[in-house]
């Protein structure tokens, strides 16, 4: 009866804790907001905006797009995954949201690629252009690693989904009052990969406090802790959009990395 008891409180505490996983709430944070003006004025004037790339605003059609999807579509196939070691910091530790989880929430799909592939091919080209920049990479999958973990950054990237297609966007969040300029530059690379500004950005999304995200309890950091939803598959227009821009995200949110992890 004990076992019994007990086996129901750890699977009453893992639901709880992965119902954590994406929060939506419906305001906005105040002090996210209120850091606009300063934050963004800040990375342009140390020349952020620079080097971004802009959005390609094709259709998911022809030779290339099918090439791109079926790179996109070998979620299982992500280098350099691994449990990580609790003894280094790492410059970045990224996290494909749902990656390799096998049970419980494993992500939404679109018409033409599921959450997990679009995050996990956005986060293994990053980690590639991390890497070019000799910096430390680790990606961990959902729920197969080392605890507790430590970086100077640490990002999860999710893709949303609504019963209701097109209602949501891309939004993201933070640990409490910590990380708010990096996810500012954050937040403008992924709006200029999707062909937003980054004004229009703030108004559509959905930018709030994650403090009770499940992983940021797992991974201690020096710098900045998020997590990015860079879209919604559930709507077409969105979908499409992310998989002809995937690899602009990929470089954008590499730049926005490297720019604060430089910034003095």
């Amino acid at each position: 009866m004990r076992h019994l008891l007990l086996l129901s409180l750890l699977s009453a505490c893992c639901q709880s804790v992965r119902a954590q996983e994406e929060i939506h709430p419906a305001t906005n944070s105040k002090e996210f907001v209120a850091s606009f003006d300063a934050s963004i004025n800040g990375l342009a004037q140390r020349g952020f905006g620079d080097a971004l790339q802009s959005a390609s605003l094709g259709s998911v059609s022809g030779p290339e797009a099918e090439a791109l999807l079926r790179k996109i579509r070998r979620e299982d196939k992500l280098a350099g995954q691994s449990l990580g070691d609790r003894g280094v910091e790492y410059d970045v530790i990224l996290q494909p949201g749902h990656y390799l989880r096998k049970e419980g929430k494993t992500g939404t799909s679109g018409a033409s690629v599921s959450e997990r592939a679009l995050v996990a091919y956005v986060v293994g080209e990053i980690a590639k252009d991390l890497q070019r920049h000799s910096l430390n990479v680790l990606i961990i999958s959902a729920d197969d690693f080392h605890r507790p973990l430590r970086a100077k950054i640490f990002m999860a990237l999710h893709a949303d989904g609504s019963v209701a297609p097109c209602k949501s966007g891309p939004s993201l969040g933070y640990e409490k009052n910590t990380s708010m300029h990096a996810m500012h530059a954050i937040g403008w690379g992924l709006g200029q990969a999707l062909g937003y500004t980054y004004g229009d950005f703030m108004k559509d999304n959905l930018t709030v406090n994650e403090e009770k995200y499940y992983m940021f309890s797992q991974v201690k950091t020096s710098v900045a802790k998020g997590i990015l939803e860079i879209g919604e598959l559930t709507c077409m227009a969105q979908e499409d959009r992310l998989i002809v821009n995937a690899d602009k995200v990929a470089f954008n949110l590499s730049r926005a990395m490297r720019f604060v992890l430089n910034a003095p």
